[in-house]
Parts: structure tokens; sequence; C-alpha cells
């Protein structure tokens, strides 16, 4: 009874801590968007010693400016910003060596970090019911079934040469068969996982699978949170989602994105396709209090409308709402 109080803790508190680290201080956070990973140093210039490299799609805090701008040539185009001081984590990857502390700081380039929060990116307004139904009777009402595979054997035959799997435990109690060493990504990069937090993630045949179109492994987390991995890009749950809650627009080059929080709401953004990939694009969350839809539909390639979302605190947000992306 006291060993399984303990892990119920244990995993309560690293739930606790990632929805705090995405939530709470959103309007510094950023994700790095540099593909091949973003280099940490230790002062504010490119002969400063690399302290880290993070991977593409990881969130960090940005808690300084400086005025050193800079500009680079990425494969032929100019890229300019400015050096700034971040704070980042060994998570979910393992980015420093050092085991004993959690979170470290540094100074990156910010050309390649983009803002997890944009309100200016959508419009949201209340119209009436029966707007709605009228604009609801011109829309495709087309049910997206993503391919899932929920066999954990068939799984990992299908990602053997891309996902390992942890083999050895201190505690060979503790054995079992679900557990993330390290993940190779479409560009080659291998990624190695912190341990520390991805023995927390198991494989549970209803909530968890791959999903071969989109590239993405499901796992479930504390209270049955989404935890998921891009096989081709190395992202997580917080820019890569979960294609169960996927609804593309009619051209196919936006889609409503998510993946459950393990309280009761869904974490909601948007992707769009730039160069032929879905990448991130909005946060449609905490900034808009929607906790889950009853009804979303697309009604033009960057208007949507939705019905009766729950509000966070709240019982219902009664309404119904139309929105853009600008």
């Amino acid at each position: 009874m006291l060993l399984d109080k303990m892990i119920f803790i244990r995993v309560f508190t690293i739930t606790i801590c990632i929805l705090t680290y995405v939530s709470g201080n959103a309007q510094n956070d950023f994700f790095v968007t540099a593909k091949n990973g973003l280099n940490v140093r230790s002062e504010d210039n490119l002969y400063a010693k690399k302290v880290a490299k993070i991977p593409y799609g990881v969130v960090i805090e940005k808690i300084a400016d400086t005025n050193k701008e800079m500009t680079i040539m990425d494969n032929g185009i100019e890229i300019t910003g400015k050096w700034v001081k971040i704070k980042y984590r060994n998570y979910p990857y393992i980015v420093f060596k050092e085991t004993d502390i959690d979170t470290k700081e540094g100074y990156v380039f910010d050309g390649y970090l983009q803002p997890f929060k944009n309100k200016d990116a959508i419009t949201i307004s209340s119209i009436s019911e029966a707007q709605y139904n009228d604009l609801k009777k011109k829309v495709s009402k087309q049910i997206e079934k993503p391919n899932k595979i929920n066999d954990l054997d068939s799984i990992k035959m299908l990602l053997k040469n891309r996902v390992e799997w942890v083999s050895q435990f201190k505690n060979e109690d503790y054995k079992r068969e679900d557990q993330i060493k390290s993940i190779i990504i479409d560009n080659g990069q291998k990624l190695l996982m912190n341990e520390s937090y991805s023995e927390e993630y198991y494989f549970s045949p209803d909530s968890s699978g791959y999903y071969p179109e989109y590239g993405i492994l499901v796992l479930e987390g504390g209270h049955s949170m989404d935890m998921s991995f891009s096989i081709k890009t190395g992202e997580t749950y917080i820019t890569a989602g979960n294609p169960e809650y996927i609804h593309h627009s009619p051209q196919k080059n936006f889609r409503l994105n998510g993946s459950y929080d393990g309280q009761e709401c869904i974490n909601y953004f948007f992707q769009k396709k730039i160069n032929g990939e879905f990448v991130y694009l909005v946060d449609f969350y905490w900034d808009y209090e929607t906790c889950y839809f009853n009804e979303f539909y697309w009604i033009s390639e960057t208007a949507f409308i939705y019905k009766n979302a729950r509000a966070l605190g709240l019982e219902t947000m009664p309404g119904y709402f139309k929105g853009k992306i600008k």
C-alpha cells in the first residue's frame, strides 16, 4: 500500500510539473524550430562553449533578451534574430549530462524560436444558434478515422530501426516491455529519453498506439494523459498531438489537433502545412478557455465553427462560436 501511494505521488507530481511547464508562464514559452536542434551556449556569442543541443519542437522559457543581433544563412535563406537567455530542461530528452539538476540556463539564437502562444493568430466571435445551424448545413461532415496499431509487439516490429526500448533495469521487479530508451527521427538524429520521465509512460492497448500515417506513437502517462512522440520529427504531445483529435480543413492546409491533458480537457492547437509538413501554428486551449468541443466543423480553409465547448473551471460554456485563422 505504501509503495502504491509513493508511485501515485510520483506520477501525480510529474504530471503537474509537465502541465505547469507548458502553461505556467506561457507568454515566455517558445518552441524550437531548428530541424537539427538548437545549440545552447554558455554566453551570448558564437565563440562561447556549447553546453547543450535542444531538439526540434521542445518548449523552452525565455528569461531575458540581449541587444546582440545576428543574421545567418540557412540553406540559402537569411534568418535574422538576436541572442536570448533561456531556461531549459532535461525533458523529455536528455540535453545535458548532469543528472542531479532538472533545469539549466544558457543562450540561444532566437531566429529558431517560435512563440508557443499567439493570440493574434485567431479571431473568435459568438454567433446565434440559428447562424450556427445555417453554417453547419453547408459544411462537409466527413469523419476522420486514423489507422491505429494498438499491439505493442507489432509496433516494435514496425519501428525496430527507429525506437529502442529499455532492456536493462536497476530493479528487476520493475522490468517491463514498454519503456522507451531512444528515438531515431527522420533526419537521423538519435534522441535519448530521460528515463526518470520515460518510466512514467506506459503502453495501454485501449488508449495507446502507433499511427503510421502520421508517424506518431502515443503512450499513456499519469492520470491517463496522452504522451505522444513523432517518429518523424521528435516532437511530443505539445506540438505533435494525438491523431484521434485531428480535423483537417477542406483543402488540408490546416488542421485542428490536440492531446488529452490527464485531467478532463483536451489541449487543442492548430497546425499549418508548410513545405508539405504540418507544423505547430497556435494554441487553442488556455487563452480561449476551451476544454472540449461537442461539435467542431471547418466552414472554409481558414474559418471554423464549434458548439458548446466546455470551459475551464465551469460546467459548461453555452453558446455557438465562429473562428478564423488569420
